[in-house]
């Protein structure tokens, strides 16, 4: 998989665009998700590869429009 720092580079310009804020990005990444059992984006993005692909698609999925 790609670097981890560049791919959470890429998932902060889409978070941009959903939420239209910075700040409201970088609380999303603080903030617990019922998506992630209530892990925060954060953790779940840290804690492993499964868990950076788990976050990547569900920004992914919000981004083609899927709510």
């Amino acid at each position: 998989m790609s670097n981890p720092v560049h791919v959470k580079v890429t998932l902060n310009r889409i978070l941009l665009a959903l939420v239209g804020r910075e700040e409201l990005v970088e609380e999303w990444w603080l903030s617990k998700n019922k998506a992630f059992d209530m892990k925060t984006p954060n953790e779940v993005y840290l804690s492993n590869e499964e868990g950076r692909k788990q976050v990547i698609d569900y920004v992914l999925w919000y981004y083609g429009g899927n709510y």
